[in-house]
């Protein structure tokens, strides 16, 4: 019986062994089950995905600030600055500071509202949002408005306002080169222009600051703090003087007013043996301090009465959405137009400005030479053009040979000079002087102008004449302004086709050089005794041609006139415009080229009674532009002798000489004089020292007495001629300076005069009178 109950004793224990084991198993294997995705997580986040939640804990414990980098400055050739940085500051509430201070919110918000010209409401709003740590309210604010903010937390003790340097892009020249320089915009990125093209030079690299936050993002001080510095960004020095620049603009904007010009100008100076742009304009303007501002008055009338229409809608309306849709987009669409560079964004016409690359390509290529004979009857049929080809003087220009064609402009001459080219010569020297392709210039977005296709040129037998003859004497097709500066510069400067450039050198904050520009020769077009050549002829159409109103009196000047028309431009009858581009392309000194200086007026009024045409507006406009910028520019002044009437002396003081001394010096300076009183030295003078007078002019001495101040009355001299002029001052006591076309012809007669007429002026005044052929033709 023992036995048994052993037995059983046994079996009991093997039985608790057996249960015991399966449930350590079934415990293991739950145990495992468990253990083994709490394993593969615990892998994932400290081994696989440990770099991602590493720079998760640190975001959530860290707090970032970045560090602007001042941006790099801009100047001119002569160091002038043109963009800068200005100190400003940044105005920040701290929400939880201003809670835990117990801040009267509300007087907080009313007086920062007066100082910063704010929503004390919306301040309020900003202080009790404690959701952020900072919240803005106040932008870029100048020195004197954060002086005011400081002052007001001092006098009351305040915590929980802060203000933040920062910098502020400025441009001190306003609207100068502002198509050219472009502008940042409110994160400090370039935009426009050379701000967005040299964007990645002149940013720099920013910095940060980072330091531990606890709970409600409040900073942890004595903690850690990592500084990363930023580094400032680079400078760049422009080819562009800003008294040239200035200089161009200021005779573009005369045109404008003077000629009723409708849809602004373009122009541009360039070196044509380097391809540095001196200046480049296009008005309207704007100013890059304030970008998004428009400045056309007439354009900002529009867009206000757009304004003004769909407020007067229910608010709800669809009316009102658009009206307000289209507000908005012709808003945008006037900021676009007043940034964009007309110089190497748009095509035009270049009408006869054009001509200048079509004789130079004939004469290379022995096509014709300077003997070569054309007759012009006012009208021709040419060979496989439908139409009968007309010339802008309907009476003709009778037998001429190619200097006279240049001169006169005459488009039946020079289509008859695309004919004796042939197509495929004309395409090929179109390609070489650039007019199908970018001129590569550094500064984005350039356009090529609209080309015929080379079919249309060449395959005559298919296609006939039409193209090619219309091409010849550039029209029918659109190349930029920039295209048509380049490839004249290379007519006259030895035929090198150069890439045209506005940043001469980049420098670090170091001063160290980074990037330098040299002129690129890109390709040799024609050859040095064809473009000697051409610099003769092109003289002689200012000499003795249709562009004789760009005279400048000491200066040897050549050029081009040229008047196109919009064949692409529709009114909203779906008929062509009538609108014109009148231009001319200047160059000087002749004898050695040194500056190419292009100006076009887009759509000058019917209304002024003035004949639109590029000899008789833009020729005078480029003339003054020279008459400017050739003396500054260091260019010798040279008078023929038949010069004298626009030859400028500036008197000295003869005060104390005596009457041998004076008139010496004054006949040293082709001057004479008159003497009055019985002195034995000069007392006083008649123009008074430092006037301008031109040569051949008498001046007044007098001797032992002063003379009787006298003013007189400035009269009307627009219309007259040179000896009506003459006269007319002469019996004032004025003086006169003739600028511009010096031709003594009936037809050349006063234009503008400097000082207004009904003016009181001392006797003596010299007035500069502006002399132009108002019938001149291109």
């Amino acid at each position: 019986m023992a036995k048994r109950q052993k037995k059983k004793s046994y079996a009991r224990v093997r039985g608790d062994s057996g249960q015991q084991r399966r449930i350590f198993y079934t415990a293991l294997c739950l145990g495992l089950a468990a253990f083994v995705p709490v394993s593969l997580r615990l892998y994932s986040l400290m081994v696989t995905d440990y770099e991602y939640y590493a720079r998760l804990a640190l975001r959530n414990q860290t707090r970032t600030t970045t560090v602007s980098a001042d941006r790099g400055t801009i100047y001119d050739r002569n160091m002038n600055v043109l963009a800068c940085n200005k100190g400003v500051e940044n105005i920040y509430l701290d929400p939880h500071e201003l809670k835990q201070s117990k801040a009267d919110v509300p007087a907080i918000s009313q007086a920062l509202g007066e100082i910063l010209d704010a929503d004390p409401a919306w301040i309020a709003e900003q202080a009790s949002d404690l959701k952020m740590r900072y919240k803005q309210i106040g932008k870029k604010v100048d020195a004197q408005t954060a002086a005011q903010v400081r002052e007001y937390i001092n006098e009351y003790g305040i915590s929980g306002i802060h203000l933040e340097p920062g910098t502020m892009r400025t441009y001190p020249y306003g609207t100068l080169a502002a198509q050219v320089i472009g502008f940042t915009n409110d994160s400090g990125t370039g935009s426009e222009g050379i701000e967005a093209s040299y964007n990645a030079y002149l940013e720099g690299d920013a910095g940060s600051v980072i330091t531990t936050k606890g709970n409600n993002e409040m900073d942890m001080p004595f903690s850690y703090e990592n500084y990363i510095g930023a580094t400032q960004g680079c400078s760049l020095i422009l080819t562009l003087d800003a008294t040239v620049q200035a200089c161009l603009e200021k005779q573009m904007q005369t045109a404008i007013d003077r000629y009723a010009v409708q849809n602004g100008a373009f122009g541009m100076v360039m070196d044509v043996n380097t391809g540095e742009i001196l200046a480049m304009a296009t008005l309207g303007s704007y100013d890059p301090n304030n970008y998004l501002e428009i400045l056309d008055t007439e354009t900002v009338q529009q867009l206000e009465q757009m304004r003004l229409s769909y407020l007067m809608e229910p608010a709800q309306s669809s009316a009102y959405t658009a009206g307000k849709e289209a507000y908005a987009q012709a808003l945008h669409l006037a900021q676009l137009k007043q940034w964009r560079n007309r110089c190497l964004s748009d095509g035009y016409e270049p009408g006869s400005t054009f001509k200048v690359l079509t004789l130079a390509a004939a004469l290379d290529c022995g096509a014709v030479d300077l003997d070569t004979g054309f007759q012009c009857s006012g009208a021709q049929q040419i060979p496989g053009r439908a139409q009968l080809l007309h010339c802008w003087r309907s009476t003709g220009h009778g037998s001429q040979q190619t200097a006279q064609a240049l001169q006169n402009s005459c488009n039946l001459a020079f289509a008859n000079i695309g004919l004796r080219l042939g197509g495929e010569r004309f395409y090929e020297y179109i390609q070489k002087f650039g007019v199908l392709e970018k001129t590569g210039i550094d500064l984005a977005g350039e356009s090529k102008g609209v080309f015929f296709d080379k079919s249309l040129i060449v395959d005559t037998e298919k296609w006939g004449t039409a193209s090619l003859t219309s091409a010849s004497f550039g029209q029918t097709f659109k190349l930029t302004p920039l295209q048509l500066v380049r490839a004249i510069a290379s007519v006259v400067n030895g035929g090198y086709l150069l890439e045209p450039y506005l940043v001469s050198e980049v420098v670090d904050a170091q001063g160290n050089t980074v990037l330098k520009q040299e002129p690129t020769v890109l390709r040799q077009v024609i050859s040095a005794e064809t473009s000697e050549t051409m610099c003769g002829l092109i003289r002689s159409v200012v000499t003795d041609g249709t562009a004789k109103n760009a005279t400048v009196s000491g200066f040897d000047i050549g050029g081009k006139t040229g008047t196109s028309e919009k064949i692409d431009v529709f009114d909203e009858n779906g008929q062509r415009v009538q609108d014109k581009i009148v231009s001319f392309v200047g160059v000087a000194p002749m004898d050695d080229p040194q500056y190419i200086v292009l100006v076009a007026l887009d759509t000058p009024s019917r209304s002024t009674g003035i004949y639109i045409s590029g000899g008789v507006m833009a020729a005078p406009t480029v003339g003054a532009v020279m008459a400017d910028i050739l003396p500054y520019l260091d260019v010798e002044r040279n008078y023929a002798e038949d010069d004298a009437a626009g030859r400028q002396v500036i008197l000295d003081d003869m005060t104390g000489l005596t009457a041998e001394q004076a008139q010496k010096l004054l006949k040293e300076q082709g001057l004479t004089a008159t003497a009055v009183g019985g002195g034995e030295a000069v007392t006083a003078q008649i123009p008074a020292p430092g006037e301008c007078v031109p040569g051949d002019s008498q001046v007044i001495l007098y001797f032992g007495e002063d003379p009787a101040e006298r003013l007189v009355t400035v009269p009307d001299f627009t219309g007259m001629n040179r000896q009506q002029a003459s006269d007319t001052a002469g019996s004032l006591g004025l003086y006169i300076l003739v600028c511009g076309n010096d031709s003594l012809s009936y037809d050349v007669v006063v234009t503008a005069q400097s000082e207004a007429k009904d003016t009181q002026v001392p006797v003596g005044t010299t007035i500069r009178l502006e002399f132009a052929d108002i019938g001149a033709h291109d």
